[in-house]
């Protein structure tokens, strides 16, 4: 006598990481174990041809600095790669993996891509222009634009959902929260003020306890980051397609809002 035996289906890990996330990682760690053990020379150098400098931007002679304009557009992108210490470098891959994952899975990985380089340029230009000029020489280091930028991008569609983080609940494709309906959205405005009070509360109290400006937190670049996500993930993302093949899977009022 034969018996059915009904296998259970097999259970959805519990956190899957996006291979894209595992690959900006993997390469975020392995410049800061060269910063962290190779020679000093060479850790030098590095700082010297990837951080962020406004000096390369705004100084005679960019302030002695090697290269030309080429290398201070380089280091719009580059900066991002490195980080001043461990702690820093940690702090940002485990904010990149809790709000980036989600906003991986719902782009893929290359607008994922273009969106968080968007970021780090967006965020690193703010800076640039933000700073005084006894800061112009002082490097600008660090993933965190591109890490707020994630979190914004995350804010227009994780609200008033608390599974977002769920990889079967991330993968439902939620209606991206156009961005004028943003401001008539409580939690979604209560996160953005509450992050922005945070960064601006941290960015200045650093030159309030050191009394320089040249020793503080580069909250610009995370607020510049930050909007740059909020705004430009509705222009990167690709417009569902409806069963016709035209955009948009819901009526074309919600469409064309799109933004």
């Amino acid at each position: 006598m034969s018996q059915n035996v009904t296998q259970p289906a097999p259970r959805e890990p519990a956190f899957r990481v996006p291979r894209v996330i595992v690959f900006l990682a993997a390469i975020i760690l392995a410049f800061q174990l060269v910063m962290k053990f190779a020679d000093r020379p060479l850790t030098l150098a590095l700082i010297v041809e990837m951080a962020l400098f406004p000096a390369r931007f705004f100084a005679e002679n960019m302030g002695g600095l090697p290269g030309g304009l080429g290398q201070g557009v380089f280091s719009l992108f580059s900066y991002g790669f490195l980080h001043g210490g461990w702690s820093h470098c940690l702090i940002n891959l485990v904010w990149l993996l809790a709000f980036g994952a989600p906003v991986a899975r719902r782009l893929g990985a290359r607008r994922f891509l273009a969106l968080y380089l968007a970021c780090i340029v967006v965020g690193g230009l703010v800076q640039v222009f933000s700073a005084g000029e006894e800061a112009w020489l002082v490097p600008i280091i660090g993933a965190s634009a591109g890490v707020s930028g994630m979190m914004g991008a995350a804010a227009r569609f994780a609200f008033p959902e608390t599974r977002w983080l769920d990889p079967a609940t991330a993968a439902q494709r939620r209606r991206l929260l156009p961005i004028l309906e943003v401001p008539k959205r409580r939690p979604v405005m209560m996160f953005i003020a509450v992050w922005v009070v945070i960064n601006v509360a941290f960015g200045l109290a650093g030159p309030l306890a050191t009394g320089t400006m040249s020793a503080n937190i580069a909250w610009q670049a995370h607020l510049g980051g930050f909007f740059a996500g909020l705004l430009l993930i509705g222009v990167i993302e690709k417009p569902p397609l409806s069963p016709s093949g035209g955009p948009g899977n819901v009526d074309y009022g919600d469409w064309k809002d799109r933004a």
